[in-house]
């Protein structure tokens, strides 16, 4: 017996190395087993969650199971507690993040290789399909000759969302799934298990419709707690490794435990409010490697297809305090209308935190920290078209510059941040740049209040930092002075002159001219 203490499983999605390199593995097998032994005729499912929520180790733990691999299972609940009998089952795995599908012509060519690929690992070495639907069903009925066959599939929806910016190759590579999905379910009296795992959830009539049978698991209370980690698996398994980082800070577990619940929890996947809000896994065993809090998942979990997706959309750089969809919202994925506030969902910056059975209506948030961060960050660099460094730096300059009033530097910052919007792609509206000051300002956690209500009127937006107060007023294509003259006029800083802070009026013009954004600003200090 291993006495060594165990690894984190940093990285790791292969679960044999789990096991054979003493790693902690959060036991999921009694969910695991209750799936695939559910007293239904077929065990077909498909489940969507956000990236590095742990599904490709899912996937690999599937696998060693249907392969029979009892050994690899001895210290977890399924080789303990349960009655499986292990039979062994022949594969087929697809990871369609492998899968290259830069063209329809590559994709169809890509998957028939991975397909041949598997034949060859069963000793059949030739298959005479000329497309990748007639290869699967000549490989399916060959492998069922010994026993029924399992289906595994990884990031189904890859090659639809790593172009979502180029809907006619979309939808070719649509095309293709679909039909392959055909053949599927034809071969469905050859299955003894189909498990389908991706970060997007498409609609059964545009992607799914010729595999109509398959269990959606991305909602139902029985996978609330397959992905990510409960409060009492971090106790059970990851306990000594939260005393080493409280060490580490200085802090009781307790606080640590705090701590990593605001960073890192509340995520829930289930209608069932009793069910257990569930903790990013990456970001809990990267925060326990590393001994530190930070933003782990927005540099590593965030899909690469949704900042041109927000670009298309032209979505809202503020979200609404409430933001509520109905269930029926969660099955409107298409290609071509893809709802935002849905997508946020799947992708993991938002997450349920109530439901209303009577209207069957969802309310949403950001489920901690981490996200709410990276939310902001990834809609900066969305719409300012900027790198990260880019963005880091024009908001370093902005906070120096606001701390000693030099509005030209300010807005010398703010040109530097928006140099990389091609000058056709600039929305030529106020309400836009209006609301890209506010994320400025509430990435700097600086306090911003948009469209503050006074007894004159609206002001565009009022920031309070611990040492002064700034009242804004934003015009386009205007004039600074038209801007500074509002806010005179209609008095919007006489509700602040009690608080005890000094005041800046600033007024700020923005307008296109040659080609390149021009900031003209007037301030003046009450």
């Amino acid at each position: 017996m291993n006495n060594k203490p165990k690894k984190l499983g940093l990285n790791v999605s292969i679960f044999e190395n789990f096991v054979n390199n003493n790693r902690i593995y959060i036991d999921k097998t009694k969910i695991i087993y209750n799936l695939i032994t559910a007293q239904d005729n077929e065990h077909f499912y498909f489940v969507s969650r956000p990236r590095r929520f742990g599904k490709s180790l899912f996937i690999s733990t599937l696998k060693q199971l249907f392969l029979g691999k009892k050994e690899l299972f001895d210290e977890y609940w399924i080789g303990k507690h349960s009655n499986y009998d292990w039979p062994k089952h022949p594969i087929i795995h697809i990871d369609f993040g492998g899968i290259a599908h830069g063209t329809a012509e590559e994709f169809k060519t890509s998957l028939s290789f991975s397909l041949h690929t598997i034949a060859r690992q069963y000793n059949i070495e030739k298959l005479e399909g000329l497309n990748p639907g007639d290869i699967l069903k000549e490989l399916v009925e060959k492998l069922a000759e010994t026993a029924k066959v399992v289906l595994l599939i990884d990031e189904y929806d890859k090659p639809l969302v790593d172009h979502i910016d180029n809907l006619p190759l979309a939808e070719e590579n649509r095309k293709i799934l679909s039909s392959f999905y055909t053949t599927v379910k034809s071969l469905e009296e050859n299955w003894r298990a189909i498990f389908i795992t991706g970060v997007s959830k498409f609609t059964r009539t545009s992607l799914f419709s010729g595999l109509n049978n398959l269990k959606e698991l991305t909602f139902d209370p029985v996978a609330a707690e397959l992905f990510g980690y409960t409060y009492e698996e971090l106790i059970t398994y990851l306990a000594p490794r939260i005393d080493d980082l409280a060490k580490h800070l200085g802090k009781t577990r307790e606080e640590t435990l705090d701590n990593m619940k605001l960073w890192y929890n509340g995520y829930r996947f289930s209608k069932d409010m009793q069910k257990a809000q569930m903790y990013n896994p990456l970001s809990v065993v990267a925060c326990l490697n590393d001994k530190e809090f930070s933003n782990i998942w927005f540099n590593t979990g965030s899909p690469s297809f949704l900042v041109p997706l927000l670009r298309m959309k032209g979505t809202s750089l503020e979200m609404p305090d409430v933001i509520e969809a109905t269930s029926s919202s969660f099955d409107t994925f298409d290609l071509k209308n893809i709802p935002v506030i849905t997508l946020l969902l799947q992708t993991g910056y938002l997450t349920i935190i109530g439901y209303d059975a009577k209207t069957e209506t969802f309310t949403l948030d950001y489920p901690n920290r981490e996200v709410r961060e990276s939310f902001k960050k990834y809609l900066m660099l969305a719409f300012a078209y900027a790198t990260p460094e880019t963005l880091d730096m024009a908001l370093i300059r902005m906070r120096r510059a606001l701390a000693r009033k030099d509005f030209e530097e300010f807005c010398k910052a703010i040109k530097s941040l928006f140099a990389s919007i091609p000058y056709n792609l600039h929305i030529a509206a106020e309400d836009y740049y209006h609301s890209l000051f506010h994320l400025m300002f509430d990435m700097l956690s600086m306090r911003p209040q948009s469209e503050v209500a006074t007894s004159h009127g609206r002001s565009d937006l009022v920031l309070e930092t611990a040492h002064d107060i700034f009242v804004f007023e934003f015009k386009y294509d205007k004039s600074a002075q038209e801007a500074f003259d509002q806010i005179i006029r209609k008095k919007y800083y006489e509700k602040y002159m009690y608080i005890g802070k000094p005041i800046t009026l600033v007024g700020i013009d923005m307008n296109l001219k040659d080609k390149e954004l021009k900031l003209e600003w007037m301030q003046q200090s009450l």
